[in-house]
Parts: C-alpha cells; sequence; structure tokens
C-alpha cells in the first residue's frame, strides 16, 4: 500500500492517521471516547464506563473519525483567540462526536446564526454559523476544494476567488498579461469590457446549484464517504439561516441595505448566505458553468477572460465584439442559472486609457491603487491617529490597545495589498501630520510595515498586569512562621559550607574537562557527599 494516501482532500501519512485515531482494540460498542485537544488522539483510557463520547462512533471507520477531527482542527486553525471557538473547545469532546452520531443517524440541523451588517467597503449582510456548523462546513470543504480546483484548472485558471495563490493581486496581474497580449504591448488597439452580476449571492437559485452539483459530485467524488458527503451538503445549501437566527446590528442598518441585498427580503429556495465558507465555493462553482460559455465564445476572436467572483473582464481588439457577448451573457444567464446582469456597471474603455479591476488601475506600463482603496487607508490612519491620541492623554487600557493592535492589522493589510502597485508616495504621505500615531507606532521598510511600540504593546501590557496583580497577591498572603534573620545566617552557613567542601576537595579529584563536582544530599548524615565529574571517579568520599 502507498504509505500516503488521498484522505479527506488531503496527502496524510497512515502513521499520522494512526496516531489520532483509536487503535482497533479498543473499537468496542462497550467503550466510550476521549479527545486530546492538543493532539487530536482518541483513546477511551480502558474505562468502558466513560461517559465523555458517544458510544455510537465505534461503528464508524478509523478513515471516518480522522475526516471528523481533521474537520475540527481545520475550523480551530487561527481562530485560538476568538470567543465562540474557545467556548466550544471547553466541551468539544462530547459534542463533537455527538455532531458525527447526529450526521451518521442523518438527524443533524444547522443550528442557530449571528447575523450583522458591515459598513465597509459598503452596506453587506453577513450570516455566522455556530461554530459546530462551521465544523460541518470544513468538513464537506476538505473533500470539495480538491474536486473544484481540478476544475477550475481544467478551465484555465479563469476564476479568482477563495482559492489559494488565486486572490486578487493574481487576478489582476493575470488581466494584465491579457491586456499585453491581446493589444501587443499597447501597439495595437484593444478594449475592455467589465460586466458585473446584479446582487449574485442574493440571487443563487438553490434548485439550480443542487441540480448541477449533485450528479458532478456522484461522478467526481471517489471516496466512501460519497452519501454522507451528498447529504450534508444538499443539507447545507438547502438551510435558511435568515429563520433562525440572532441580529446583531441596528435595524438603522438594515433600513440603509437595499432590499436585494438581504436574505430576509428573498423567497426560500433563493439566496445563498455571505459568511460562510461552503457558500463563497459553490458560488464559485456555480459561475464555472457561465465561465465554460464565456471561454467559448471569446475563444473565436482570441479574446482574454477573467473573473472574480461576480465581476469579468473582457479583452478583445473588437470593440462590437464586446459588446454583443454582453447580450449574449445576458441571455445564457437568464436561462441556465437565472442570474441578470447590472444594468448600470458595464465598463467599457480602450485599454490604454486604463482599466480598473478589483481595486487596482491597469496602465501601460504601470499599476496603480484604485482611489476608493487609498480613500479606506487614509480613513483607517486617521482613526489609528485618534486613537492613539486618546491613549497618550488618558493612558493605556486593555480595551485601547486591543483597539489599537486592531488597527494597526488593519492598516497591514493596506500596505500589503498597495506595496505591489505605483504607491509609495501616496503611502508617505498617509503618515504626514499624525504626530500621536508616531508617538504609539512606528513604519518599516519605506512604508511597508507599521509596528506598535514596545511600551503600547497589547501582549506586554497584559504580561505586566498580571505581573502587578501576581506581586500584590503574594503582598496580601500572611506572613510566614520563622525567623528572618536566622534563616539567613543559616543561609550564610550553607554558602560557607561549600566554599570549605570545595576547598578540601582540592584539584586532583576535579573534572580535568570542566573542573566541576556534582554536589548531592545524603540522607543519612547532615554533611554533602561528594561525588567527582571524571570518568575514573571512585566510590563517594564523605565529608568530615
Amino acid at each position: 500500500m502507498n504509505p500516503l494516501s488521498l484522505l479527506n482532500g488531503r496527502a496524510t501519512a497512515q502513521g499520522v492517521v494512526r496516531k489520532r485515531v483509536t487503535h482497533a482494540s479498543s473499537l468496542s460498542a462497550s467503550n466510550a471516547y476521549n479527545i486530546n485537544a492538543g493532539s487530536g488522539a482518541v483513546n477511551n483510557n480502558n474505562n468502558k464506563n466513560n461517559s465523555n463520547g458517544v458510544r455510537a462512533v465505534v461503528a464508524l471507520g478509523n478513515e471516518e473519525k480522522a475526516g471528523w477531527i481533521d474537520a475540527y482542527f481545520d475550523c480551530i486553525r487561527h481562530k485560538l483567540t476568538a470567543k465562540q471557538c474557545n467556548e466550544y473547545r471547553i466541551e468539544f469532546e462530547r459534542d463533537l462526536w455527538r455532531l458525527v452520531l447526529e450526521v451518521h443517524e442523518r438527524t443533524y440541523k444547522p443550528s442557530e446564526s449571528f447575523c450583522f451588517v458591515v459598513t465597509r467597503p459598503k452596506l453587506r449582510e453577513i450570516f455566522a454559523a455556530s461554530f459546530r456548523d462551521r465544523i460541518v462546513q470544513h468538513w464537506i470543504t476538505l473533500r470539495l476544494e480538491p474536486l473544484l480546483e481540478w476544475r477550475f484548472r481544467s478551465q484555465g485558471d479563469v476564476s479568482f476567488n477563495c482559492r489559494k495563490g488565486y486572490g486578487t493581486l493574481r487576478a489582476v496581474q493575470t488581466a494584465k498579461s491579457h491586456i499585453e497580449r491581446v493589444s501587443e504591448r499597447y501597439t495595437r488597439e484593444a478594449w475592455v469590457g467589465k460586466i458585473d452580476i446584479s446582487s449574485f449571492f442574493m440571487s443563487i437559485d438553490k434548485e439550480v446549484l443542487l441540480r448541477l452539483l449533485l450528479p458532478w459530485l456522484r461522478e467526481n467524488y471517489k471516496g466512501d464517504d460519497l452519501e454522507t458527503l451528498l447529504w450534508l451538503t444538499e443539507v447545507t445549501v438547502r438551510h435558511q439561516p435568515q429563520l433562525l437566527c440572532e441580529r446583531r446590528s441596528s435595524e438603522r442598518l438594515w433600513e440603509a441595505l437595499p432590499a436585494s441585498k438581504s436574505l430576509f427580503n428573498m423567497p426560500p429556495n433563493v439566496g445563498m448566505p455571505i459568511g460562510n465558507i461552503t457558500s463563497q465555493l459553490l458560488a464559485n462553482f456555480y459561475l464555472s458553468y457561465f465561465d465554460g460559455f464565456m471561454l467559448e465564445e471569446c475563444a473565436w476572436k482570441d479574446a482574454g477572460y477573467v473573473r472574480f467572483v461576480d465581476d469579468a473582464v473582457v479583452i478583445c481588439h473588437d470593440k462590437q465584439f464586446i459588446l454583443d457577448l454582453r447580450k449574449k451573457a445576458t441571455m445564457w444567464l437568464k436561462k441556465h442559472l437565472r442570474l441578470t446582469l447590472h444594468k448600470d456597471k458595464f465598463y467599457l474603455q480602450e485599454v490604454r486609457k486604463g482599466v480598473k479591476f478589483v481595486g487596482s488601475v491597469i496602465k501601460p506600463g504601470r499599476l496603480y491603487t484604485s482611489n476608493r482603496t487609498i480613500g479606506n487607508m487614509t480613513n483607517e490612519v486617521a482613526r489609528a491617529e485618534r486613537l492613539c491620541k486618546h491613549i497618550l492623554e488618558e493612558g493605556p487600557t486593555t480595551e485601547s490597545l486591543a483597539a489599537l493592535k486592531h488597527h494597526v492589522c488593519s492598516l497591514n493589510s493596506y500596505m500589503g495589498f498597495c506595496v505591489h502597485a505605483y504607491s509609495y508616495r501616496q503611502r508617505r504621505k498617509m503618515f504626514r501630520n499624525v504626530p500621536n500615531f508616531w508617538q504609539c507606532c512606528y513604519v518599516k521598510r519605506r512604508f511597508t510595515l507599521v509596528k506598535i511600540r514596545k511600551r503600547y504593546s497589547y501582549e506586554r501590557y497584559l504580561i505586566k498586569k498580571d505581573l502587578e496583580e501576581y506581586e500584590k497577591s503574594r503582598r496580601d498572603l500572611p506572613p510566614v512562621g520563622g525567623n528572618p534573620a536566622r534563616d539567613g545566617a543559616k543561609h550564610k552557613n550553607r554558602k560557607r559550607g561549600r566554599k570549605r567542601d570545595r576547598r578540601w576537595l582540592g584539584v586532583d579529584q576535579r573534572d580535568p574537562a570542566s573542573g566541576s563536582v556534582e554536589l548531592q544530599r545524603d540522607s543519612r548524615c547532615t554533611g554533602d557527599r561528594v561525588l567527582p565529574a571524571g570518568p575514573d571517579a571512585g566510590g563517594d568520599q564523605q565529608l568530615p
């Protein structure tokens, strides 16, 4: 057997799986299981009366149990400081196997979600699933990602969203390479057309998605848990989180949100919640059929095509071809996917005049950051300046330093996006008139990285507070019996005795390599027993 096998979409060593799953000798119906949160080991400690797990999971195979443990650890990765994650980790030894049992018996139902509205870069409704539902979504994702990646690569990697290594920067670079190829490095006339799908996530038809997805999975997925994957995928797609959710934003934000941007205004079988990892993956799969149509049409004119979520660009030397293709795309989307193109968000421009795409502006021989991104970064610097002024005036607190750390992380995110474009002067100009910011933070590497000064570090502040509380608790303790003067005299006499012992040993009985001796307390007398450290040392020598 091959030492590496593809389990749950990953190359996993068999030895690692055996370490993370209980041995076959303990797979009896009378045993229950514990999970080690650090290593993922599953065991029952030979205790048949153990009640820390669900005993019915012994009916599952080792690979299936390993798949759920992988999903759990994939879910908590990079979230160990989140409140909801830590609350679940307290009870995960019981609830994880209870969740596995519910899936095995086909009784699992998604629980309550949290719903809120974000304001940047624009108003958008977000749903956050409960943590146990996220484990299910990661279990599905670990099996779907390899298949979807194979599908996207077979289409020529024209889709850039929710893929490792295929983010906004890669999308801009691909669009730039298509522009240079079609225009022959800006020596030939070429046009770019950008289209946008109207309310994409809120317009996905679940019935159409399942009609496309389930047969495709049955044909391409070769795992033993195919039926479980099909059932869980259908349950997740058909789930309507708007019926069971807790709203955590003010009603004013929902009133300002357009009706077409909210799941609460959609029919039962229409719309996917933004915020779930499965929604992003399946939305990308949904539009992969549109990618196939566009690639067939663009092949006739040797045109370039790139898509990022619901934004797509077509680069061609024939302007009329782009106008005709937009009409064909409108009809195809309405007929096959029940989607519509936005009437107002259509962009047609000659490539020499610049192409705006996913936060960047592509121009001949150079790349700029869009004005909206620069404006958002400028606002973030202003917010950090106000917070630094508050810290300097009122003094640092746990809340203010945590907020400062959040602002710095946001600024570094903008920095990471801007450094790939011609934006040095803009970045330098942002930090020109922020005196309070410079007292709390500093910028490294030619305005590419923002760092917090040590005295305003959130982690150092927490350590300092813990040490202060510890010292205070020690001062508040009642005095321990004993005479401090007498104890100090004993300590001095003990030091004198050790010096006398070393003088008594002499040079010959020291280790010639290090010149050290090893002292051990002898339980038979009050003196010290000396063991020479050399290799030819004899027996014990009792001190007089």
